[in-house]
């Protein structure tokens, strides 16, 4: 074929929205399917489709417009609103299950230190655009523990692309990032401020361009232009252009750019996400994935991280929503302990990326990669048996669930 790169992304791309979207219909993440696909295909069995440079090119754009999105997705203002709160989430669901789960790594696997705590980040982490999926699944959004797990959920995915910069380089260059992340992150607050401040005046600017080069999508090309610079300047500064464009996309809301050009942009950006990029980035991740030859000690090792992982990260944010939040809403400590163990996309990204700089190797990049798709399953699962017993809890007694 003349074009191999066409039929390669057509063939990832049609198998993970088929598989993607009957593992969906499942009541099951599109994740899992999407990944499977890419297994399918790839070298793990068919061998359709193998990796190839352009295919990376490829899977950096559209993880691009993926975390682009996901910012977009939140607000600052929920952010500073929920901090407390938040932060305590994401340290029973997150920091602290994180602990255990790189000592086991380190223990059992023979990979080092740092492919160990890249395994266990990417593990641990919950991801932001599978726990909004069941946020909004279940009726959480305008919740106030819906809102928690959302402001949680974001301050774990920052805090795991800080971590996963600061392992990728060198004491001395660490040092030196830190030194002007913080310098960036003053800058972001005080522009958020001002901005904020003032929103009218970001929405004359927009309207302006958009009349002067009469052109309906002008605000949508400047936002891009706005993300891709914010991207550069981070990888700059030695951290991954993923959370430049992640901070690109948090820093746009409704109130700034107007109702009409943010619905413009992020219906825009879900149609492009929904059908091409989300689809074809985890058929990418799972045509990587090859573990043929391995010996059952590495998943019988990697069975007891997600029993690790699944059970503390439920168990503390459970205590922690019935306990220390006093969440009083019904079955609430519950869906947020299921919920916040929802796993996928970020942790799939920290692979890849970690993968692309060589801090893992191929079998690492597997294992990460098998143990999302196993915690993706269980999750929905424990929400479904959750409804059912509160369910039965609720009908015999009258009395509220926990």
């Amino acid at each position: 074929m003349t074009y191999p790169i066409i039929f390669n992304v057509l063939a990832i791309l049609a198998s993970a929205v088929v598989l993607g979207e009957i593992f969906e219909q499942a009541k099951i993440p599109h994740v899992v399917g999407e990944l499977l696909s890419g297994i399918i295909v790839g070298p793990a069995l068919l061998g359709v489709v193998n990796t190839s440079p352009e295919l990376d090119a490829v899977s950096s754009v559209a993880l691009f417009f993926i975390i682009f999105l996901i910012g977009l997705e939140m607000n600052t203002e929920m952010l500073r609103r929920s901090i407390p709160k938040s932060t305590l989430v994401s340290l029973t669901s997150f920091l602290i299950p994180l602990v255990p789960v790189f000592a086991l790594a380190y223990l059992l696997f023979p990979f080092g230190s740092v492919s160990g705590f890249v395994m266990a980040l990417a593990i641990t982490v919950p991801s932001v655009s599978i726990v909004s999926v069941l946020v909004l699944r279940f009726k959480m959004i305008h919740t106030a523990t819906g809102q928690i797990i959302l402001s949680s959920v974001t301050v774990s995915d920052i805090l795991a692309f800080l971590f996963l910069a600061v392992v990728s380089q060198s004491v001395g260059r660490t040092l030196y990032t830190v030194g002007y992340l913080g310098i960036f992150l003053a800058a972001f607050l005080a522009v958020d401020w001002l901005l904020n401040y003032s929103p009218s005046a970001s929405r004359k600017v927009l309207a302006r361009a958009s009349g002067l080069l009469k052109r309906e999508d002008v605000p949508y090309a400047m936002l891009i232009i706005a993300g891709m610079f914010m991207a550069w300047l981070m990888q700059a500064i030695g951290i991954s252009y993923i959370l430049g464009a992640f901070f690109a996309g948090l820093l746009v809301h409704e109130g700034l750019v107007g109702k009409k050009a943010f619905k413009k942009v992020t219906g825009t950006l879900e149609t492009m996400n929904r059908a091409f990029f989300i689809p074809l980035f985890f058929g990418l991740a799972g045509i990587q994935v090859n573990l043929r030859g391995d010996n059952l000690f590495l998943f019988l090792a990697l069975a007891l991280l997600i029993a690790v992982d699944v059970a503390s990260s439920m168990y503390l944010s459970y205590a922690a929503a019935k306990s220390l939040l006093k969440i009083r809403e019904e079955g609430g400590p519950r869906r947020m302990a299921a919920i916040m163990g929802g796993r996928g996309s970020v942790g799939i990204i920290i692979a890849t990326f970690s993968l692309g700089q060589g801090l893992i190797n191929g079998t690492v990049y597997s294992l990460i990669v098998l143990a999302t798709m196993v915690i993706s399953l269980v999750t929905p699962f424990i929400m479904g048996r959750g409804d059912v017993v509160k369910e039965k809890e609720r009908v015999p007694s009258g009395l509220p669930g926990p």
